[in-house]
């Protein structure tokens, strides 16, 4: 499925061996009716069009998020687990690059967006300053006329104590009578201290320069921190080549390839660091496609510390600790500890679905966050290229994330301490007598004839769960696994909530819940 439906204009392989991406593409095809007026003007590939202006900042508008789990009705209400689901702005399309920090040092995170516009003019990016109380004041930093920022990450690359942003994206030629992309861009742009940020500096540029490479380095995606322990921030860089490059920062925000830390073949998109083994030192995972619908998550461990920095990362592909299906066969990412343990999880945005995978001992077992609905011109989401990050965004001490993707929508998802999550009935299912049939429903919307299991995943130890029907009180189950089967009762067809409250080994409780429609 796209989000726009047009004859090409972008014919481009994203991944290399593929030979079909060119129908599956997501990025391409959503610039074939968008691009197609705009791109004629480009002549020539000169720095004067690569490189917009900053616009004016005089543009600050505020928005106070609204609970979309409170109204069924809305096309919002996504029966999610584990996190609260705000939306902030539509920004109508490509909300691909989000990074997040406390840009004006007030001690609340702020988050960053790159977005564009409906159709194409530009993409743009935009602080949102978090003024607590989960209100954010926007303010549009900076625009960029060429083409799509296809990745975000922000730091204080430069060392002089405020946050600079970095951003990706690919650049084409005009070739045998379309524009195909040759070079993946990694540029920077600093911050003079007051969050005014001038024209870009590149990094680097990615790719042979010939169409259709099989190893073309298009589509990058940015991960940043401090590999080498010498105090400054470096970078990684996944693309369409399956390949994720090292740059050494040299203090001043001048960056030196280290070489390839190696080469999975097909799509890297979805990369991520943070101290995935709590040895001290950062590692990264990689979402790499294997081929056009299957791929794993590599975990790749920094060995600085281990090696006295004779090393950064281990030799070889790393290890599979999660496996991958959709089309491409690589997902979106980022790194958090869901429940405060010092453990490091992941998110994983899977085309329209969103799932939290939790370290239990080396392990990551997957906990389907929510399925998000098509907007309201029934276009679908797609998170597969991007984008996600990380923060406590309400000072609770909890790390929450926020999401961008094809749609253009940035919602907040707010860390709810779950204990448990309801795995069964699902989104998007109509259950008939407890057989289950999918793709018959909307996103967002479960429908039950008769009796149907309902299932509960614990996220920790739990001592017991409640089961309740609205605010009906139908069974206590104290040993795993924990379900309870709603029996055949009533005969109208009418929307009801399935509530379980969990309760841990220490007496603390949260509550999850569902809106279902139940005929009998």
């Amino acid at each position: 499925m796209i989000l726009f439906v047009g004859s090409s204009v972008v014919q481009n392989i994203p991944c290399k061996n593929v030979k079909s991406y060119d129908s599956i593409d997501k990025k391409n095809e959503i610039k074939t009716e968008i691009e197609a007026p705009y791109i004629q003007l480009i002549n020539d590939m000169s720095n004067e069009h690569r490189v917009a202006p900053v616009i004016d900042r005089n543009i600050w508008e505020t928005y106070k998020v609204h609970n979309t789990c409170q109204d069924v009705e809305t096309i919002l209400d996504m029966n999610a687990q584990l996190f609260d689901v705000y939306e902030i702005i539509d920004f109508g399309q490509a909300a691909w690059g989000l990074t997040s920090g406390d840009f004006n040092n007030d001690d609340n995170i702020d988050f960053a967006v790159a977005s564009a516009t409906v159709p194409f003019t530009h993409s743009t990016i935009s602080i949102f300053y978090n003024n607590d109380d989960l209100e954010f004041t926007r303010d549009d930093v900076f625009t960029f006329s060429y083409t799509y920022i296809e990745s975000l990450d922000s730091g204080d690359y430069d060392n002089d104590g405020d946050i600079d942003l970095i951003f990706g994206y690919s650049e084409y030629i005009y070739y045998q009578g379309s524009y195909v992309y040759v070079y993946g861009i990694i540029s920077m742009l600093y911050n003079d201290g007051e969050n005014h940020f001038g024209n870009t500096t590149m990094i680097a540029k990615r790719g042979s320069g010939i169409p259709y490479d099989p190893e073309e380095r298009c589509n990058p995606k940015v991960t940043s921190a401090d590999y080498d322990g010498d105090g400054d921030v470096d970078l990684l860089v996944g693309d369409n080549s399956g390949k994720v490059e090292l740059y050494l920062n040299n203090g001043t925000g001048n960056f030196t390839s280290a070489g390839v830390i190696h080469d999975w073949g097909l799509c890297s998109w979805g990369v991520t660091s943070a101290d995935y083994d709590d040895d001290g030192d950062i590692d990264f995972i990689a979402a790499v496609a294997l081929n056009s619908n299957w791929g794993y998550v590599y975990l790749k461990r920094n060995q600085v510390i281990e090696s006295n920095a004779t090393t950064i990362f281990e030799p070889g592909p790393g290890e599979i600790i999660s496996d991958i299906y959709n089309v491409p066969g690589t997902v979106s990412l980022t790194s958090l500890d869901y429940e405060k343990n010092g453990k490091t999880d992941f998110i994983a945005g899977n085309f329209f679905e969103l799932f939290l995978y939790l370290d239990k001992q080396g392990i990551y077992d997957p906990f389907k966050i929510c399925r998000i609905p098509m907007n309201s011109e029934d276009q679908p989401e797609d998170l597969t290229f991007g984008a996600l990050t990380t923060a406590d965004f309400n000072n609770d001490g909890y790390d929450d994330f926020v999401t961008g993707g094809v749609q253009g929508v940035v919602r907040l998802f707010i860390n709810n301490h779950g204990l448990a999550a309801i795995t069964r009935p699902h989104p998007s299912r109509l259950y008939v007598f407890d057989n289950e049939y999918e793709s018959l429903i909307a996103e967002d919307k479960i429908v039950i004839i008769g009796k149907i299991s309902i299932d509960v995943k614990p996220v920790t130890e739990l001592k017991k769960v409640e089961f309740y029907i609205g605010n009906s009180l139908r069974k206590i189950d104290t040993t795993y696994p924990y379900n309870w089967t709603w029996r055949v009762g009533g005969s109208l067809f009418q929307k009801r909530t399935i509530r379980i409250v969990a309760y841990d080994t220490t007496g603390k409780s949260s509550v999850a819940e569902i809106k279902v429609w139940k005929l009998f």
